[in-house]
């Protein structure tokens, strides 16, 4: 008894001493970080959790009326675990950031904190998303060779793999690269056809396609010349990553495969092949595209528009060669492109084409000028494209100055900020490149950015991300009247916030 009340004042102490500002002993991190995953695991069993399919057949327990639900455990709503859990893993990941920028543990030791973090949730179904599900039942379609880019899967009529899809995919034809669609087809038919299995080695390979691209970021971060270890956590131990890309299994994960050996070829000066497996991350999800170009115009020294164009269209041709071949061998075609659009299909409040969309509507209705929600939303998608594009020539010109890394990190985000919808998978793209390069400022701007996309991933985060912005605009507002005006106490404390950010921004 003498001994356990003895440990729990150490914990105490501890926890004091990290409040305090101090860093967390490993002990306090592996404990937090597992307590985390196994709270999260917890709040996926109940019956109407919304963490997880509660479908018959989504998984082996969590099901409502089925063995393992938390009504069975206690009385605490679901949502508080989760919310406990959630709260505890980014605390848990921020320590251990902190932890490792200061010099703190070995490679050895964060594999095997990231294994003690994240080996509760394989025993949770797919979180956050359906989207697993969706996979099977395209892959159903590829195996039976129907052409999932002419058809939704409702094509597949009375069949169990319709039964956990989003109503919402069943008629939309796939907008995904021929690679993912060949592997999935394959697996349908290694499976026996059997929708819960096909699900379960689609799940299986997102894993260790995460592992692979953790391990590929580190070595990209030590061929840059940076610390392969603050790059691991930042990718491997990434509850972003975690969550979002193994857990749930999206097929991003590949495209975020093919895209880092890309760079790592690049950065160990082989341009061809680099271009090569660009292409096939574009063959998974076209927004790979955005690295290729950076490659294809970088692989050129010199800024000379000239000496750049010949030898960034023949690295042009060998992308869209291979992705020719790729298209031609799975025998799936070009379908693909013209079904870019159908992501768009989500409206989030959250995402700043809609929200502009929906005040604008509301402001022109308002005042009788309205042209119709659909209209403005075109208007909208439209800009906000053309933004990313201007962004994304913005890092060209200033290529030299970011890096390579850097320059297709911030684009990719910028893709998805303007793009017609935001998903917490799409801002894992260039959370994963940036993470390359892990500076100072670029690794915490990555733990703000996960969090932001961990936050948006809640099933209330589109509303919260939403009123978040419309604060933050009033505080800008307020900022901006408070110096108009010369409100004395209100530019004292915008004052110092400039001070402690122009701080941050200048130490690296």
């Amino acid at each position: 008894m003498g001994t356990s009340v003895k440990e729990m004042r150490t914990l105490q102490d501890e926890v004091k001493g990290v409040l305090r500002g101090g860093l967390p002993s490993r002990r306090l991190l592996f404990a937090a970080g597992t307590l985390s995953s196994i709270l999260i695991l917890i709040s996926s069993l109940a019956p109407d959790s919304p963490l997880t399919s509660k479908i018959l057949g989504s998984w082996f327990f969590g099901m409502p009326n089925g063995p393992l639900t938390i009504s069975a455990i206690a009385g605490v709503p679901e949502y508080l675990i989760f919310a406990v859990g959630f709260l505890l893993g980014l605390f848990a990941w921020w320590e251990l950031v902190r932890a490792v920028r200061e010099g703190h543990y070995t490679l050895r030791d964060l594999v095997w904190m990231a294994v003690a973090w994240y080996s509760p949730l394989l025993l949770a179904g797919p979180l956050y998303s359906r989207d697993v599900y969706a996979y099977s039942a395209i892959g159903e379609m590829v195996s039976r060779h129907i052409s999932p880019y002419q058809y939704g899967p409702n094509i597949l009529g009375a069949t169990p793999y319709l039964n956990t899809v989003d109503p919402l995919w069943g008629n939309a034809p796939a907008p995904y690269g021929p690679i993912f669609l060949w592997l999935s087809g394959l697996i349908a038919q290694v499976t026996f056809h059997d929708p819960f299995a096909t699900m379960l080695v689609i799940r299986a390979l997102a894993i260790v396609a995460t592992v692979a691209v953790a391990w590929l970021a580190t070595q990209l971060a030590r061929e840059l010349g940076y610390d392969g270890r603050l790059t691991l956590v930042l990718v491997g131990l990434n509850p972003l990553v975690v969550f979002h890309l193994a857990s749930s299994a999206h097929n991003d994960v590949y495209m975020m495969l093919f895209l880092l050996a890309g760079l790592l070829a690049y950065a160990r000066r082989h341009p061809m092949l680099a271009v090569v497996l660009v292409a096939l991350a574009t063959a998974v999800k076209v927004p790979a595209v955005v690295a290729l170009a950076f490659i294809a115009w970088g692989a050129t020294p010199g800024n000379d528009f000239r000496t750049k164009i010949r030898p960034a269209l023949t690295y042009g041709a060998v992308a869209l060669a291979t992705i020719a071949v790729v298209s031609t061998a799975t025998g799936l075609g070009w379908g693909w492109i013209h079904n870019l659009g159908t992501p768009g299909l989500v409206l989030n409040p959250a995402v700043p084409t809609t929200a502009l969309t929906g005040w604008v509507d509301r402001i022109t209705s308002f005042v009788g000028l309205s042209l119709g929600h659909a209209t403005w939303l075109t208007v909208f998608r439209a800009l906000g494209l053309a933004a990313a594009g201007a962004a994304g020539l913005y890092f060209v010109v200033r290529f030299r100055h970011f890096g390579l890394e850097k320059a297709i990190g911030y684009s990719l985000l910028a893709l998805v900020f303007f793009g017609p919808v935001i998903q917490s998978w799409y801002i894992a793209w260039g959370v994963i490149v940036l993470a390359t390069m892990p500076t100072k400022r670029v690794a915490y701007g990555v733990v703000g950015v996960s969090v932001l996309g961990m936050v948006f991933g809640d099933p209330y985060g589109g509303t919260i991300v939403a009123w978040t912005a419309y604060g933050l605009i009033a505080v800008a507002a307020l900022w901006a009247v408070a110096a108009r005006f010369s409100w004395t106490p209100v530019n004292a404390a915008f004052g110092r916030l400039s001070v402690v950010a122009a701080r941050f921004a200048d130490s690296e």
